[in-house]
């Protein structure tokens, strides 16, 4: 009789290049369930306790971990030990008053950026656009799969500053010339600039070139999140 459901481990040797792994010490690791990230952008929670923070040595002790409910993914207990986590993320483990961003390094390679406590009801959320649904609302899709419903009008590509767990927006950040930008993907990930020109790349898309010091870069606009007017309002390096 064939297998019945998805396969729920990963071999390590296809797994995405972004996560910090052993390739050949084992043939299997864990395959994140869908969720609010896509495979390519985001890590499974089992992979952060165990690889990368130590907090376990194999999946039934992460189990264990998260069925006592020690860990928190955007204020909210995680349960199941495959959900993935992504960019902007926040990590909390209450018992060891840990806190954790989830970035990108210049590699491109997943990485968690520890954060003081004061950060962790913060979340930066990317408007990638906006659909009308039924009785003419406005739905705001944002970067991690999020959607929602909204009466304001917040431009796409702007960032949301939003609290979790209760997902209240408090405040909003332009896409604009003069504001800083963190770049999310691409050749450049992870590098942080003030915007100083947004030029038309394309038929359907828009170049930015960022400014860093002395140095000048460009990369597209969809993969550049605004972090702040002056300053970043998070803790970002």
């Amino acid at each position: 009789m064939g297998r019945k459901g998805q396969r729920r481990s990963l071999k390590r040797l296809f797994a995405p290049k972004n996560w910090r792994i052993e390739r050949k010490v084992k043939e299997w690791t864990v395959k994140p369930i869908p969720g609010p990230h896509s495979k390519e952008v985001s890590i499974p929670i089992t992979i952060l306790l165990r690889d990368y923070l130590g907090h376990a040595t194999n999946r039934k002790e992460v189990n264990f971990i998260l069925h006592n409910g020690d860990v928190l993914v955007n204020g909210r207990p995680i349960k199941d030990s495959s959900f993935p986590v992504g960019i902007m993320d926040v990590i909390e483990i209450p018992k060891t008053k840990e806190y954790f961003r989830v970035l990108f390094d210049k590699k491109g390679s997943v990485n968690l950026l520890k954060i003081d406590e004061s950060e962790k009801n913060t979340k930066l959320f990317k408007l990638i656009n906006k659909t009308m649904v039924t009785g003419k609302k406005v739905q705001l899709n944002l970067h991690d799969g999020t959607n929602l419903l909204s009466e304001e009008g917040y431009k796409t590509s702007s960032t949301l500053v939003m609290k979790v767990p209760d997902m209240k927006i408090v405040d909003s950040l332009e896409f604009k010339e003069g504001y800083i930008g963190l770049v999310i993907k691409g050749k450049n990930v992870s590098r942080i600039g003030k915007i100083s020109k947004i030029t038309p790349f394309g038929i359907y898309k828009d170049a930015v070139i960022l400014e860093s010091g002395n140095d000048k870069f460009q990369t597209l606009k969809d993969y550049v999140l605004v972090v702040g007017k002056d300053s970043p309002i998070i803790k970002l390096e």
